[in-house]
């Protein structure tokens, strides 16, 4: 029988196979695939799932379904426990691309129970049963916060860089990447729509996220995005996205 180097779990013929895991910032793996599609839920904190296209921001109400083939990562500030669905191709009735979905207290307890079973409980009639009532209750996927990442290589390094807490300036990154500053400025207008002050302040202001899921206070989220005042903060982002921190804190659930 064969192992999923990244997943952990032993394939076999089940439709579902769940299996719980526990990683460390250290131990989180690089961008990787499964043959089957993943469900995964950590549960104990936020965590940035990097799909290609958009960096999702999943709090722990959430799930994300990341369909058979689909490159990802996971990420969180801490240490987390992974709570996972692996499925065979069409064995769940979810969308072709990645979704978040959010998890109400059934969703939860079958999402547990599933992912315990052993190898022998999911012959059982009953697991099948429990796995068709979870995919019924996933009707619609959430409205989690999702960014979109710069398609271009250069654009995704600054971003993704940036959204760990590295504030390079424009001139630093311009010679980074062996650019003019001009030749930068224009590769952000054209790939983002924005120019370079805006993406980084949205950027900036997308570090506030995870804080506000995990339900900092606002003074915290204010420090994540490195902003040296919480009014300024609360001003900058209802600025950006019409709604304050406390009211995006509530939105989520946190």
């Amino acid at each position: 029988m064969q192992q999923d180097a990244i997943g952990g779990y032993v394939e076999d013929a089940s439709p579902v196979i769940g299996i719980v895991t526990r990683f460390t910032p250290a131990t989180m793996p690089e961008a990787h695939a499964h043959q089957r599609g993943q469900l995964a839920w950590c549960p104990d904190r936020p965590v940035t799932v990097e799909t290609g296209q958009a960096l999702h921001l999943v709090s722990p109400g959430t799930a994300i379904w990341l369909p058979p083939g689909h490159r990802h990562r996971i990420r969180a500030a801490g240490p987390r426990q992974s709570v996972n669905l692996y499925t065979l191709p069409d064995a769940a009735p979810l969308p072709a691309r990645p979704a978040p979905f959010r998890l109400a207290a059934l969703e939860r307890e079958l999402f547990r129970s599933l992912a315990a079973a052993s190898r022998a409980e999911r012959r059982e009639p009953a697991f099948a049963r429990m796995a068709a009532v979870l995919w019924d209750r996933l009707d619609r996927p959430s409205g989690a916060t999702a960014l979109p990442l710069p398609a271009d290589p250069r654009l995704r390094r600054i971003a993704l860089a940036h959204l760990e807490g590295d504030d390079r300036p424009l001139d630093a990154w311009a010679e980074a990447l062996a650019l003019s500053r001009r030749s930068l400025q224009r590769l952000v207008t054209r790939e983002t729509g924005q120019n370079w002050a805006t993406w980084m302040r949205d950027l900036r202001l997308s570090r506030a996220i995870a804080p506000l899921m995990a339900g900092d206070s606002v003074q915290n989220a204010a420090h994540a995005a490195g902003y040296a005042t919480a009014s300024g903060f609360v001003a900058a982002f209802r600025a950006a996205h019409g709604i304050t921190p406390g009211q995006v804190q509530r939105r989520l659930g946190a």
